[in-house]
C-alpha cells in the first residue's frame, strides 16, 4: 500500500504546485474580464454586427421600442441606460420614461451594471460610476 499512498502523495505535490502557478493568471483573468466588462458598457462593439432580423446595426432608438416588435440591437438598453445616468442618479422608473425601454428591463440592467461596478446605487434611484 505505500507504493499508493507515495504516488497519491507526488500527486497533492503535484497539484499544489499547479494551483501556485495557475493562482496569479485566474486573477488577471478575472481583472481583464472586469476591465471589459466595462468597456463595453462605455462603447459596445460596432464591429459589422448584425442584428436578429438581418439588418445592420443602425441608429440609435433612444426614446423609441422598435415598432415591429424586434429586440434591441445587442448592447443598445445598456448603452442608452448608462447615457441616462450618466449625470445624476434616477431611479428605473425615471430611465424607463427618458429612454422608452421598459422598466422591468431598466431595473435589471441596473442591478447588472451595478454588479459589473460601472454604476453605482445612490440614496435615491442609480448613478454611473
Amino acid at each position: 500500500m505505500s507504493v499508493i499512498r507515495d504516488a497519491v502523495e507526488a500527486w497533492k505535490r503535484r497539484l499544489a504546485e499547479l494551483d501556485a502557478q495557475i493562482a496569479p493568471l485566474a486573477d488577471e483573468a478575472e481583472q481583464l474580464r472586469t476591465a471589459i466588462a466595462r468597456l463595453d458598457a462605455i462603447e459596445p462593439a460596432k464591429a459589422g454586427r448584425r442584428t436578429r432580423g438581418g439588418a445592420a446595426k443602425g441608429a440609435a432608438r433612444r426614446g423609441a421600442r422598435p415598432s415591429n416588435g424586434q429586440r434591441a440591437p445587442r448592447g443598445e438598453n445598456r448603452r442608452l441606460i448608462l447615457a441616462a445616468i450618466k449625470n445624476e442618479a434616477k431611479t428605473a422608473g425615471d430611465v424607463a420614461k427618458e429612454t422608452g425601454i421598459g422598466r422591468p428591463t431598466v431595473s435589471t440592467t441596473l442591478t447588472k451594471l451595478v454588479s459589473d461596478g460601472v454604476a453605482v446605487k445612490a440614496q435615491r434611484g442609480y448613478k454611473a460610476a
